[in-house]
């Protein structure tokens, strides 16, 4: 892979203004009638008007991101030194927790990395051709940091496909990893990192968790799309009175239920549809409902909106609705309209105790408003 610091790239016509300092470079936008820039090459991109707009990894396989900065500066190579640096730099900022994500991509400037930590046990994304490259170096650096029992490659996302890199799961040792019991925040869950059926835990609502729970106390609680439990089981851990666990997954219901059972509480699981669930609910059934849909659903704004109809509709004067969007491509504005719109469908208020961004392990690039993918709002029911 030529990670020379001397290619070149520049925009057909689009000045750095109007480039408006994103990290991303669609391919279209790109001139490249005279070159040969390799895919994974590092490149320099010079706007219309002669501006440097920094330095970043060319790959044209994925159009949406051919150019893709890791750094503002002119001619820097995405080399071994630039890769352990930028880690050390990204393990730096964040805190000695035992389960949090420890590198973000583009936020912590290694475009296509993602670490997570889980205990004794890391897992390690490569989306890109170019990060992949670093992968054993990567691993040992990792290795020599935390020391881990293990470190457990979770190369399977679809972005890989579009790089044409093999989507797998494997270990840095070579052996198969268990399911393992791993605490967080006070909660015992089973994790089996290397199925990806089972379900996993999302550590960017980690906080939101802890925080709704604490509102639950003496309150019976739907935790809707309920995937590993985790807001069902933090509630209850807060006093709640009794807490009610849906998702369409029955793999996923089953993971709840024995995720109860080592935390020695009861969750009453149900495997079904959590819009049409909540469709035949009645004022009062619960005083706190926690939506948290999967992305498919997230891209239908339409069904969205009757889901928070629903919700309105159950919940009485003082319950508490807390709500999330995981989304690149909705905005928290555009969430909270919907929101309001369906609140006044069914001449309900909401008001708001919070606004939910992304934790601080999962920062986002104030010139890539995509990056901030998870909004939310938690409010009171009037």
């Amino acid at each position: 892979m030529d990670i020379s610091k001397e290619h070149v790239l520049r925009l057909k016509n689009m000045t750095a203004e109007e480039a408006s300092g994103h990290p991303w470079i669609h391919l279209d936008a790109l001139d490249l009638t005279d070159t040969t820039l390799p895919d994974g090459a590092a490149a320099t991109l010079v706007a219309a008007d002669g501006a440097v707009l920094g330095s970043g990894v060319f790959d044209r396989r994925h159009p949406a991101a051919a150019w893709r900065r890791f750094s503002w500066g002119e001619g820097v190579a995405f080399d071994e030194t630039y890769v352990a640096d930028a880690i050390q730099e990204a393990l730096g900022r964040r805190g000695e927790d035992g389960c949090q994500r420890l590198i973000s991509s583009d936020a912590d400037y290694l475009p296509g990395l993602i670490v997570e930590k889980f205990g004794e046990v890391l897992t390690v994304t490569a989306e890109t051709a170019a990060m992949d490259a670093h992968l054993t170096m990567i691993a040992e650096l990792l290795k020599e940091h935390f020391a881990p029992q293990e470190i457990v490659f979770l190369n399977e996302p679809e972005s890989r496909a579009a790089y044409g890199l093999e989507c797998t799961v494997s270990t840095l040792s070579g052996n198969n990893l268990k399911g393992r019991w791993v605490e967080i925040d006070g909660v015992n869950y089973r994790l089996d990192l290397m199925q990806p059926q089972k379900p996993r835990f999302y550590l960017d609502q980690r906080e939101q968790h802890s925080l709704v729970g604490s509102l639950c106390e003496g309150r019976v609680v739907l935790d809707a799309f309920s995937h590993s439990g985790a807001f069902a089981m933090q509630a209850l851990r807060a006093g709640a009175e009794h807490v009610v666990a849906i998702d369409l997954s029955e793999t996923c219901v089953k993971a709840i239920g024995a995720n109860a059972q080592r935390n020695e509480c009861f969750i009453e699981t149900i495997d079904c549809d959590a819009a049409a669930f909540l469709a035949e609910r009645t004022l009062g059934d619960f005083d706190c409902i926690i939506l948290d849909p999967p992305s498919e659903m997230v891209a239908d704004l339409e069904a969205l909106k009757h889901l928070h109809v629903s919700a309105f509709r159950c919940l009485p004067d003082g319950g508490v609705l807390a709500t999330y969007c995981r989304s690149e491509s909705i905005a928290l504005e555009a969430f909270e309209r919907m929101v309001s719109t369906a609140a006044a469908e069914v001449g309900r208020e909401g008001r708001i105790f919070a606004r939910i961004g992304q934790p601080f392990d999962f920062p986002t690039l104030l010139n890539f408003p995509e990056s901030n993918c998870l909004k939310g709002l938690i409010l009171q029911v009037d």
